[in-house]
């Protein structure tokens, strides 16, 4: 397993083709979202991505801090194939532990899809808001306090 923390000046044609094309088929076609995937957020983000030993991307998240003086992630993925080996819960340890590496006295706050609520409170998440649509997705804001 390979982990890998880049920005996107940092990654190369064929990675960014491969990010936004797994994005894609994840939150477009599979949860047939309808909005523009790719946005100002990817220029500044940490970009981080998980492979198996056969180089193929079987995890992937990105990392920001926000207006509001938080840390964030989002776009969380595992493609359908890699389901089921428990990728998202290494993709998660290894992006809390960056952050808590690189802004150690910074909130972590994200908008997460209400049916892994149980997932991210594994982690030390807590729900900060009511649940809210997301363009058509049940969302909730959760929260890690330093």
């Amino acid at each position: 397993m390979k982990i890998e923390f880049k920005k996107l000046s940092e990654l190369t044609s064929y990675e960014t083709w491969e990010i936004f094309k797994n994005r894609s088929e994840v939150f477009v076609v599979e949860q047939k979202w309808v909005a523009c995937e790719i946005d100002e957020q990817d220029l500044t983000a940490t970009h981080l991505i998980i492979r198996n030993d056969d180089n193929q991307l079987v995890a992937y998240l990105r990392i920001y801090e926000k207006l509001d003086g938080t840390v964030s992630f989002g776009r969380v993925l595992t493609p359908f194939k890699f389901r089921g080996l428990k990728m998202g819960k290494t993709l998660l340890q290894n992006a809390i532990d960056w952050i808590n590496k690189e802004w150690p006295n910074k909130d972590i706050k994200i908008s997460a899809q209400h049916y892994l609520l149980n997932f991210y409170k594994s982690f030390g998440f807590v729900e900060c808001s009511e649940v809210y649509d997301d363009d058509g997705i049940d969302h909730i804001d959760m929260i890690i306090k330093k």
